[in-house]
C-alpha cells in the first residue's frame, strides 16, 4: 500500500532554528523593556485617567481595572467574550500591595513585555542574525502603539501579544506542519476571547501554511480543505464551549428570550461618523511608529479627549517618520518579493489589508487609533522584511543595523516625550461628568 510522504521542512526558510541563547535574548530584553513599561504605568496609575471613560483614544480603562482587579467588575461584552479569564493575573499584585489601578497597569506591562520577547523570537525564526535582531526588537519597544498599549489597561495589549503569538507559530508551520499542532489552537482561542474579530488572524495564518504545505502531500486543494475545516470545527467548539461558561447566564437568557439578546448584541455596533481611506491608513499604519501631537476632540459629554487624528509632527518626529516609512516600505517589498519569506510576507499583508477594509466601515466616531494594536504587529513584521535577506558581517548589515540604531534613537526620543507627558496629564482632570462619566456604546 503506497503511504504519503511525511512532510519536510522547506530547504533554505525560515532558519536557523532557535537556540537557547535566542530564548536567553528574549528574557532579556522584556525583562529591560518591563521595567520602563512599568514605571510609566505606575505612574499613569497616580493620575485619574484610569477612572474615566474616553480621556484619550476612546479607551474603557475603567472596565480593565474593574475587571482585572476590583471585586465588583464587569465580563466584558460580545467584542471581548474571555477577558475575564485574565483576572488571575493581577490578584499576585494585589496581593503584594499595589492598589487596583497600579496592578491592572503592571499586567499591561506584562503584556507589553511578552510581547517584545516574541518579537525578537519572530524575527530570528525568519533567520535574521542575532544584532539586527536585538535592534528591530528594540525598535517595536520602543514604538508608540506598543508603548501605550503596555501602560493603559485595555484589551488592546493583550490582542497585540496574541498576534505577534500568531505570527510566530506561523513562520514555523509555513515551514513544517507537524510544528505547532496544539499550540495553534491555543493561540486562536486567545485571540478570539480578547477580540472576536482578531480570530481572523490564526485563521488566515493556518490556511496559509497548509496552502505552503500542500504540494508535499500529492493531494492537491483535497488535501487543504479538510485539515482547515476540522482545525475550524475544533477551534469554534473551543471557543464556544468556554465562552458558555463565563456567560452561562447570559446564554440561558439568550434561550428564554433569543430576540432580546440579538437586539442588544446589534446595539453594540460601533456608532458614530465614518472617514475614508486615507485616514484609516494613517491611523492603523502610519501612526503606530511614531506618535504624532496629539489632537483634542470635544466629546458631547464634555470630555476633551486626547487622539491621534492628524499628522501633526515637529521638526524630530517628522524625521523619524520619514525615515520609518522609507524603511518600513522598502522593508515590505524585500518581504514580499524574497522567495523565503514571500509566503509569510504575503499572510501579513493579507491580514493588514483585511483590517483596513473591515476598519472602514467597524469606526467608533472617527476614533481609530484604538484598534491599531491589531496592526501594529503586521506592519511591523513587514517592515523588517530586508533583514532576513542581508548577509551577517556583510558591509549591507552594518548599514542596516546602524539604519536600526539611528531609528531606535529618533523614535524612542518621540515617544518617550509623548508617553511621559501623557503619563502626568491626567493628574488632575476638570470633567463636569461623575466618574466614569459616560457608558461608552462601542
Amino acid at each position: 500500500m503506497m503511504r504519503l510522504a511525511t512532510p519536510r521542512p522547506h530547504a533554505g526558510a525560515y532558519r536557523p532554528a532557535l537556540a537557547g541563547i535566542d530564548l536567553g535574548i528574549a528574557g532579556i530584553l522584556a525583562v529591560a523593556v518591563l521595567g520602563g513599561y512599568a514605571g510609566f504605568a505606575l505612574r499613569l496609575a497616580r493620575g485619574r485617567y484610569m477612572e474615566f471613560y474616553n480621556l484619550a483614544f476612546d479607551f474603557d480603562p475603567p472596565r480593565y481595572v474593574g475587571l482585572l482587579a476590583l471585586a465588583e467588575y464587569e465580563r466584558g461584552n460580545v467584542k471581548h467574550p474571555l477577558v475575564l479569564l485574565l483576572r488571575p493575573l493581577a490578584w499576585p499584585l494585589l496581593e503584594a500591595g499595589f492598589d487596583a489601578k497600579a496592578a491592572s497597569g503592571l499586567v499591561m506591562a506584562g503584556f507589553g513585555a511578552a510581547t517584545v520577547a516574541v518579537v525578537f523570537l519572530f524575527l530570528r525564526r525568519l533567520a535574521v542574525a542575532r544584532a539586527p535582531a536585538v535592534a528591530l526588537a528594540a525598535l517595536f519597544a520602543v514604538s508608540g502603539c506598543q508603548m501605550f498599549t503596555a501602560i493603559i489597561p485595555e484589551a488592546y495589549g493583550p490582542a497585540a501579544f496574541g498576534i505577534a503569538c500568531v505570527w510566530l507559530l506561523a513562520a514555523w508551520r509555513l515551514e513544517d506542519l507537524r510544528r505547532g499542532r496544539v499550540l495553534r489552537f491555543a493561540v486562536a482561542v486567545f485571540s478570539y476571547g480578547i477580540t472576536t474579530t482578531n480570530l481572523m488572524q490564526p485563521l488566515l495564518a493556518e490556511a496559509l501554511a497548509w496552502l505552503r504545505n500542500k504540494g508535499l502531500t500529492g493531494r492537491g486543494l483535497r488535501g487543504v480543505v479538510g485539515p482547515l475545516l476540522r482545525y475550524g470545527i475544533v477551534v469554534a467548539v473551543l471557543c464556544a464551549g468556554l465562552t458558555a461558561i463565563v456567560w452561562f447566564d447570559v446564554l440561558r437568557g439568550f434561550l428564554a428570550d433569543p430576540v432580546a439578546v440579538a437586539k442588544e448584541v446589534y446595539w453594540q455596533r460601533t456608532k458614530g461618523d465614518r472617514v475614508g481611506l486615507v485616514d484609516v491608513v494613517l491611523r492603523l499604519a502610519g501612526y503606530g511608529v511614531v506618535s504624532p501631537e496629539f489632537s483634542i476632540v470635544r466629546l458631547p459629554e464634555g470630555i476633551a479627549m486626547l487622539d491621534f487624528r492628524a499628522p501633526r509632527f515637529g521638526p524630530l518626529a517628522a524625521a523619524a517618520s520619514v525615515l520609518w516609512h522609507l524603511f518600513w516600505l522598502a522593508g515590505a517589498a524585500a518581504m514580499l518579493l524574497r522567495p523565503a519569506t514571500r509566503w509569510i510576507g504575503a499572510g501579513l499583508a493579507a491580514a493588514l489589508v483585511l483590517n483596513i477594509v473591515f476598519h472602514l466601515d467597524f469606526q467608533y466616531r472617527g476614533s481609530l487609533y484604538l484598534y491599531a494594536a491589531h496592526t501594529h504587529f503586521l506592519v511591523f513584521a513587514l517592515g523588517a522584511g530586508l533583514a532576513p535577506a542581508l548577509r551577517p558581517g556583510s558591509t549591507a548589515a552594518r548599514l542596516y543595523l546602524a539604519a536600526v540604531v539611528l531609528l531606535v534613537g529618533l523614535v524612542g526620543a518621540v515617544n518617550f516625550d509623548r508617553v511621559r507627558g501623557f503619563t502626568a496629564a491626567f493628574d488632575t482632570v476638570e470633567v463636569d461628568c461623575q466618574a466614569p462619566c459616560t457608558e461608552p456604546s462601542r
